[in-house]
């Protein structure tokens, strides 16, 4: 009768367990933007400037999408053998196709970076190259090319020259771990 199933009562912990290593993680990375970009906007309005590490605030911002990622593999997976156990943690976490979490894109940059880098570079850049940037995005009349930047004023974490939304990331990630949180307090199951 348990053959059936495409996880195991008694396995459900695992997957929980599994799962939150990611979400708390990406929690962490997002509370620690949260309060930068807070502290960074009342600096703004009280007409000054702290430093702040730039790789670090960079380094949340990637952990977050990569986390998410990573989530996404076990409510869609890449191989067909596993659909079904994708689709009954869909079904517990009433994860949508909508999710942000889908995203193919974001999967792929963060599991394929080292190719999509190849690519990046082979195409050639003329313009400003900025190695990394978190602040708001600026028009510039020259091309800008940012490797991996953050904009406040617009939400979206670039890397190379793709683009995520990182507000529903976030929201879809905190809504998942709240669940997983809530699943492992009550005994490591799920609906």
């Amino acid at each position: 009768m348990e053959d059936s199933l495409p996880i195991w009562p008694q396995h459900e912990a695992f997957y929980i367990q599994s799962m939150l290593f990611h979400t708390r993680q990406a929690c962490t990375s997002i509370n620690f933007l949260e309060s930068l970009v807070s502290r960074l906007s009342n600096e703004r309005k009280a007409g000054f400037a702290s430093d702040f590490d730039c790789s670090a605030a960079l380094d949340h911002v990637q952990n977050l999408v990569f986390r998410a990622a990573a989530v996404s593999r076990y409510f869609w997976p890449s191989r067909k053998q596993f659909e079904v156990r994708g689709e009954r943690l869909r079904a517990a976490f009433e994860v949508k196709d909508e999710s942000a979490l889908r995203n193919r894109d974001l999967r792929d940059a963060a599991e394929h970076f080292d190719e999509r880098l190849d690519n990046y570079l082979k195409a050639g850049i003329v313009g400003y190259v900025i190695p990394e940037w978190f602040g708001p995005l600026q028009n510039q009349e020259v091309p800008t090319h940012y490797f991996r930047a953050y904009f406040i004023n617009t939400g979206c974490l670039r890397i190379l020259d793709q683009e995520f939304f990182v507000q529903p990331i976030a929201e879809e990630i905190v809504r998942v771990h709240n669940l997983l949180t809530s699943f492992d307090e009550n005994g490591g199951r799920m609906p």
